[in-house]
């Protein structure tokens, strides 16, 4: 028997009405599950092509999408799950990748695969040629990332909600690579397969942000205080110096970068175990 895929889809407001864009047919064995945040008094009315008995829409009031993309793992019910946006696009080649990936790697609990641009796009990133077994957790887009649902579930993964927290002090880019580093963490097998599993458009939020804008800096503290604990507090100082050529040229005052690259490590490494933006 074949196994079974939901595509687990998170979006926002009237992010809704851009669902509908993203549904292949109806297939066997696939499934879409969508992940609705709304930020005013009352949800947006739902797009009639969503009214599908293979498509499930939850909807919570509020925002985050660390938040949102639990909230739809919590939904998952399947064999395999796939993250998705509301912004991308499938073929059906690709389920057919995505599940002939997983029946013929039993021991592999995550996998994550490459992003196909549009047309005329350049490549999403530098992605590798061949396939790789990690034991450090990769730079990741959350779109490249599927899972075995019984096995992430045993082991409790979730997205850590301080990042991509609806009060914007650490934005949502690389809650990715913590996500990965969690699954390593709690004994996951995450192995890359270089094929193509979504269409995604070249542009990325992150890309957006300069370098050195504080929301960028404060980001890199935060993952690095993830990923290397209480390493990462001497390090803020170290790589303030070791940057010093490039903040005076960027312009980026020294101590402010320090201090953002700091003080976003601290606050991780004092409310690690909660895994949630604390209120107030």
């Amino acid at each position: 028997m074949n196994m079974t895929i939901n595509i687990l889809i998170s979006t926002i407001d009237e992010g809704i009405n851009r669902v509908p864009g993203v549904l292949l047919d109806p297939q066997p064995g696939i499934t879409w599950r969508i992940s609705h945040q709304y930020t005013g008094d009352t949800p947006p009315e739902l797009p009639a092509a969503l009214l599908r008995e293979d498509v499930a829409v939850q909807r919570q009031r509020g925002r985050g999408v660390t938040r949102s993309r639990n909230h739809a793992i919590d939904m998952a019910d399947a064999d395999i799950a796939l993250f998705s946006d509301d912004d991308v696009r499938y073929t059906p080649a690709d389920m057919d990748i995505l599940r002939r990936t997983f029946e013929a790697n039993p021991r592999v609990d995550v996998a994550i695969f490459k992003i196909r641009t549009l047309q005329g796009e350049p490549e999403y990133r530098d992605f590798p040629d061949r396939q790789i077994t990690y034991t450090r957790a990769p730079v990741v887009g959350t779109v490249q990332i599927a899972f075995r649902v019984d096995r992430a579930r045993a082991a409790g993964v979730r997205f850590d909600e301080r990042f991509g927290a609806s009060d914007g002090y650490l934005q949502s880019s690389s809650n990715e690579r913590v996500f990965v580093h969690d699954c390593l963490q709690a004994g996951l097998s995450v192995t890359y397969f270089p094929e193509y599993i979504v269409q995604h458009p070249h542009h990325s939020s992150i890309d957006a942000i300069p370098i050195y804008e504080t929301r960028r800096v404060r980001m890199y503290g935060a993952v690095d205080a993830r990923l290397n604990g209480w390493k990462s507090l001497p390090k803020a100082f170290a790589g303030t110096f070791a940057n010093l050529p490039k903040l005076i040229r960027n312009r980026k005052n020294p101590a402010a970068y320090m201090s953002e690259r700091f003080s976003a490590s601290l606050y991780i490494l004092r409310t690690r175990g909660t895994k949630r933006r604390p209120i107030g």
